[in-house]
């Protein structure tokens, strides 16, 4: 189900917001094939800081997300500055959130948010599959050490609790942005019309 709400600038930002596990990187890659727009994914730059620094205990993990939210901004910024639209993919709080949409209000640049809503149970159920199946770069799974040490375990089963204290209480459920947005329900990925979703983004961009 699709729901629109909601400017005309030069350049656009698609934003691909939502809950871990509610299929953002699959739709960021579709609507980058469509658009030929560049897509700028926190969990890609994160990666790349896990592997070069690693981290010693979950405080300089949670050190790589914040740096990892930086660099995509102001990366963000030089493309929009240049004159260049991208597609952010990222499950943002409500402190990165602000940041983004004081960025977009500085530079006129017309903002689409793509939200992916839906069951929180389901969310949660996928990710913890996701990460028992190992589908992620073990910097995502593990919480205490990378890289691992002898001895060390490569699994972590996250609880509902602490899916809940590190994305919903952070305000992951919902964000607000300037600009226009699309609401998907996202509880059943293979249910959603990517056709229609990217239609209704072409109709917005204008």
């Amino acid at each position: 189900m699709l729901c629109v709400s909601g400017s005309k600038s030069k350049v656009t930002v698609i934003v691909l917001a939502g809950m871990p596990a509610s299929g953002k990187s699959t739709l960021s890659k579709r609507i980058s094939a469509e658009f030929s727009y560049p897509v700028l994914e926190k969990d890609s730059i994160k990666e790349e800081i896990f592997d070069t620094m690693g981290f010693k205990c979950y405080a300089e993990k949670r050190n790589a997300d914040h740096a990892a939210n930086a660099v995509l901004l102001r990366v963000l910024e030089a493309i929009l500055k240049s004159g260049g639209s991208a597609i952010v993919d990222n499950n943002f709080d409500v402190s990165s959130a602000a940041r983004l949409d004081g960025m977009i209000k500085q530079l006129g640049a017309k903002c689409i948010t793509v939200f992916l809503g839906g069951e929180t149970e389901a969310f949660y159920q996928r990710y913890v599959e996701r990460d028992r199946l190992h589908l992620r770069h073990l910097g995502h799974v593990v919480q205490d050490r990378y890289p691992l040490l002898e001895g060390d375990s490569p699994n972590y089963t996250m609880s509902r609790e602490e899916f809940d204290e590190k994305f919903v209480k952070r305000g992951m459920t919902d964000i607000k942005l300037s600009g226009e947005r699309i609401n998907v329900d996202a509880t059943y990925p293979e249910k959603i019309d990517v056709d229609a979703l990217i239609d209704k983004i072409r109709l917005l961009i204008g």
